[in-house]
């Protein structure tokens, strides 16, 4: 039957077969070789020659574990950072879609400019993640240039209406 003992480096838990008792072995999560001993008070580290032949433990499978689907979870579950997270993919779909559907161009592309001009400030000044910038400025620019185009629009549209009622009178 395994023992279990506790590695002196890292206090990970080991199941050691009995045959191991009193022998070299090496903890396979942080490699430190020690002597296993069933008695948690009698752990030995080992000189440095004498631990170059201690048989290295197996790692326990993923599914040794009753909380696999935990490890899992907080795997894919994302890292919480102190800055606020950017709004690159927003400010980006405002940018196209003003550049893109004229009609929206007078609400969306002004929108991108205005968010993606406060994002980069808070960027650059550390208060927000740093790994949308590229995103926020583009949808930043592609924000001006719809509204330029809205602006450009609008102004020969007055002065055609403007040459319209002049030329008729």
């Amino acid at each position: 039957m395994a023992e279990i003992i506790t590695c002196p480096e890292c206090a990970r838990k080991l199941q050691v077969p009995e045959s191991f008792d009193g022998q070299m072995v090496q903890c396979p999560e942080c490699a430190h070789k020690f002597v296993a001993n069933s008695q948690a008070t009698s752990v030995q580290t080992t000189p440095p020659a004498a631990a170059e032949s201690a048989p290295v433990l197996p790692r326990p499978r993923r599914d040794d574990h009753d909380d696999d689907f935990d490890d899992e979870m907080d795997a894919m579950r994302p890292v919480r950072r102190s800055e606020t997270a950017h709004r690159g993919g927003m400010i980006l779909a405002l940018g196209i879609i003003g550049l893109v559907i004229p009609a929206t161009a007078l609400v969306c592309g002004p929108l991108a400019w205005i968010m993606g001009n406060s994002d980069l400030a808070e960027i650059r000044e550390g208060r927000m993640d740093p790994s949308g910038e590229a995103m926020v400025q583009a949808g930043r620019v592609l924000g001006m240039i719809s509204t330029f185009f809205v602006v450009v629009v609008l102004l020969l549209f007055l002065t055609c209406i403007g040459f319209a009622f002049v030329g008729r009178r």
